[in-house]
């Protein structure tokens, strides 16, 4: 091999080693840390075959809002993220608070009210099948 060629190779060589070792420095800079997991709701399904709907939607609800005695036409599952619920179901009634949440199975009848003193934020995923009301009101 002549000189020339063998300087071009070298130093070819060595810039693929340069730019390889660079990036990997690189890489490592810009390494995302992993999440964090606050909370983790676990709400266990048996679905039919068919189509379904997952719909999800965030609610800030005021002190002394809410939603009066109601049902859902799918499974739900609600995340409380900041403030206090009180939920109020099959005669009884619990606050749920920031960091927790509670399922709700298909036809359950229950309301949920903010009692406390500021403004809750939610976080509502409903599982619903084609067709099915998302939410309807109970007037008794």
């Amino acid at each position: 091999m002549k000189t020339g060629q063998r300087l071009f190779f070298i130093t070819l060589l060595m810039l693929l080693l340069a730019s390889a070792s660079f990036a990997q420095e690189k890489g490592g800079t810009t390494t995302l840390p992993a999440p964090v997991t606050a909370n983790q709701g676990k709400f266990p399904i048996t679905l039919q075959s068919g189509e379904y709907a997952l719909i999800s939607i965030i609610f800030d609800i005021d002190p002394g809002a809410g939603v009066p005695k109601h049902m859902h036409g799918g499974q739900v599952l609600v995340l409380v993220l900041s403030g206090e619920m009180t939920l109020r179901e099959k005669g009884a009634e619990r606050v749920v608070k920031a960091g927790e949440s509670w399922t709700e199975d298909s036809g359950n009848e229950h309301s949920v009210v903010n009692a406390g003193s500021v403004t809750a934020r939610v976080a509502v995923s409903m599982l619903l099948p084609k067709g099915a009301e998302a939410t309807t009101i109970i007037k008794r």
